[in-house]
């Protein structure tokens, strides 16, 4: 049985498409969630883990072993089954329309090809209320975009406890930006997510959008931002730029909270993706000033043996001292870089287990 839109707004319908994103760790927490979820789930599961681009690509066969579902890489516009695992694979974003999956080499967001928001935006809106979003171990906050989108049309939000958590940014990211429905521990999410699955999603209601997957814009992962051309710059400008391609950056918001930085051609970065990549573009320029102090320093040595050959000790005294202030300044850089650094982690927010949570809870079981 293939996923139809015939049911797109939820109505006779149980939340059968759950969309799940992770990072760092989150191969562990995918494999003990697959494990004990039941062969005749009635969903299908979308995976976005963040991955190297020239990955081997063995994840399916990882996760399709941890448990009794099957997993695969999709091939280009497949339609979606239930009771299949589908994950994005290397350096490609896994977007969904009109009940199929499509595969692109859209612009990366917040450094990342795949990642978890543009799933979860794209599936939020084919979907809509059907839809259940999950968000497990991982760095940054790739994914609480996405997630806001699922909640804006009618989905739910499921999020790794992040004191379990090998790597817990991610789903405390989701938490501070999100209204979460249920945060759980991995063994529980996997009792939690069949019975969410067969209740029936509700008729969007009046505020949410209904799914519309035949009448959409394009997302700016399938092939970029026309936005320069079209002249519908989202937000405002600021002063930062891509560190992609180098391009003006504008600053928007989804949602009360979840700030948002994109530049003409659809490169998309959260403040805290942003910060990572403008801290890694520092480091390359770090780098760069060495190599470039470092080789002035021979250079000016070589200068300097040449004059001493030559009998030009003035000269030479001169290439002798620049090539040791060159030195020294490479010698403070050198320490820069490779000193131990404090990574900063944030404290961790308490999870929402408040009454609406509890509610949930005693509705799903």
């Amino acid at each position: 049985m293939s996923m139809t839109h015939s049911k797109s707004n939820g109505q006779g319908s149980g939340h059968d498409i759950i969309v799940v994103g992770a990072s760092a760790g989150g191969v562990a927490a995918l494999m003990e969630l697959c494990r004990a979820l039941p062969k005749d789930l009635r969903a299908a599961i979308l995976v976005v883990i963040h991955t190297s681009p020239t990955s081997t690509g063995i994840l399916p066969q990882v996760i399709g072993r941890a448990g009794p579902l099957p997993a695969q890489f999709p091939k280009q516009g497949e339609t979606i089954k239930p009771g299949t695992i589908y994950i994005a694979p290397p350096n490609h974003h896994m977007l969904i329309s009109d009940g199929v999956i499509s595969l692109t080499y859209g612009p990366k967001e917040n450094g990342f090809r795949p990642a978890v928001d543009p799933m979860s935006r794209t599936a939020s809106r084919a979907f809509g209320t059907r839809v259940i979003g999950v968000i497990l171990s991982g760095g940054l906050d790739d994914g609480s975009e996405g997630l806001l989108f699922i909640k804006k049309y009618g989905g739910l939000a499921v999020v790794q406890d992040p004191r379990e958590a090998d790597f817990p940014s991610m789903p405390a990211s989701a938490l501070e930006a999100v209204d979460v429905d249920h945060v759980v521990k991995v063994r529980e999410m996997a009792e939690l997510l069949p019975k969410l699955v067969r209740i029936a999603a509700p008729p969007a209601s009046q505020g949410v959008p209904m799914a519309n997957p035949q009448d959409r814009e394009p997302d700016p992962a399938e092939a970029g931002d026309q936005a320069l051309t079209q002249k519908t710059m989202p937000g405002s400008p600021s002063p930062l730029t891509c560190p992609e391609c180098g391009g003006s950056l504008w600053e928007f918001y989804e949602g009360r909270k979840l700030s948002r930085y994109r530049c003409h051609v659809g490169h998309n970065f959260t403040p805290k993706g942003l910060l990572a990549n403008k801290t890694s573009e520092v480091e390359g320029a770090l780098w760069t000033a060495l190599r470039a102090l470092e080789e002035n320093a021979e250079l000016r040595r070589r200068m300097c043996r040449r004059a001493q050959d030559s009998n030009l000790g003035a000269l030479a005294q001169q290439y002798e001292q620049a090539a040791i202030e060159a030195e020294n300044r490479a010698r403070l850089i050198r320490v820069l870089l490779t000193e131990q650094q404090d990574d900063g982690e944030e404290e961790l927010p308490a999870p929402r287990h408040g009454r609406r949570a509890a509610a949930n809870r005693r509705r799903a079981s």
